[in-house]
């Protein structure tokens, strides 16, 4: 969505190996988290990456866009025995990122059970550029949304049942060294970007838990839970181990949009609105100084 608040489907399609043409995309698309790169050195295309919960195995679907055309065209689908339980994934390059998992276990009780205790027992993975998954941090609970710094040198992890945001630092082999982290009281972070001006970290999270579950598991056949939810902003202070200066930027009983669980800024026109989003929902709401638009 542009500043016009025009809105661009675009068609997912791949190259047939055998006619060498271009066709609509024959793979299962299954969406949870995902993430867009661009890369100053060719402005004109956007890869983007898309945690994909296919029922043959989860992966990370790698797509390239040409700004101007209606296409994601498909480059590849990688997949690993690491990459068991993806949530959320950022990209560190055309064809390097990493991902989160956000719990160790595979069944439904034992995943509740998680859950319900706060295990740390997620972990991040790495995919570099040899084509290759290795593991970048564990003992994390429920790493959640994930997201980077404008010069790729933090890694930004919202951990919803400690819950805290972490901050890490990339090294030269992909693994991540925690170097901070914020720990929240009354509120349970789901996702996390960042504004590329600023380096400031928008959050987005709940602030009744249980009410969202309830909404989650009922939402498909009709549900009157409303989790409210919040959006705090992030400032790094000085050092990383002081981790951040935490304000409010908005909080919403529930009624504005059920379930949120993204927020990012937008410039339109010289002024910064917030896009909120739900992974429950088939609509965004727009924000400018804590009032809808």
């Amino acid at each position: 969505m542009d500043e016009n608040n025009n809105i661009l489907a675009l068609q997912l399609v791949e190259l047939d190996r055998e006619s060498n043409k271009v066709v609509p995309f024959t793979q299962e698309f299954r969406v949870h988290g995902f993430d867009i790169y661009w890369d100053s050195l060719d402005p004109t295309e956007l890869t983007f990456m898309f945690v994909n919960h296919q029922r043959t195995g989860d992966g990370i679907s790698i797509f390239r866009h040409k700004i101007g055309t209606k296409y994601l065209q498909h480059v590849k689908t990688v997949k690993s025995p690491l990459l068991y339980a993806p949530n959320d994934v950022v990209a560190m390059s055309r064809s390097t990122f990493y991902a989160t998992n956000d719990m160790r276990s595979t069944s439904r009780i034992m995943r509740q059970i998680e859950i319900f205790f706060g295990m740390a027992w997620g972990h991040i993975v790495y995919y570099g550029h040899e084509s290759m998954f290795t593991t970048a941090a564990t003992g994390i609970s429920y790493p959640n949304g994930i997201a980077r710094s404008a010069d790729g040198n933090t890694i930004y992890v919202a951990a919803s049942s400690e819950p805290s945001v972490n901050m890490f630092r990339p090294a030269s082999d992909g693994t991540l060294a925690l170097v901070g982290k914020t720990v929240f009281k009354d509120f349970v972070p789901d996702n996390v970007s960042v504004d590329t001006a600023t380096g400031q970290v928008l959050v987005s999270g709940f602030l009744n838990t249980f009410e969202m579950f309830r909404y989650n598991h009922e939402v498909l056949s009709g549900t009157s839970a409303r989790p409210a939810a919040a959006v705090r902003r992030l400032r790094p202070l000085a050092y990383p181990r002081m981790g951040f200066a935490v304000e409010n930027v908005l909080s919403h009983d529930g009624t504005l949009l059920p379930a949120t669980t993204m927020a990012t800024l937008q410039t339109k026109r010289g002024v910064q609105r917030i896009l909120l989003g739900s992974v429950m929902a088939d609509h965004i709401a727009i924000c400018r100084a804590g009032s809808r638009i």
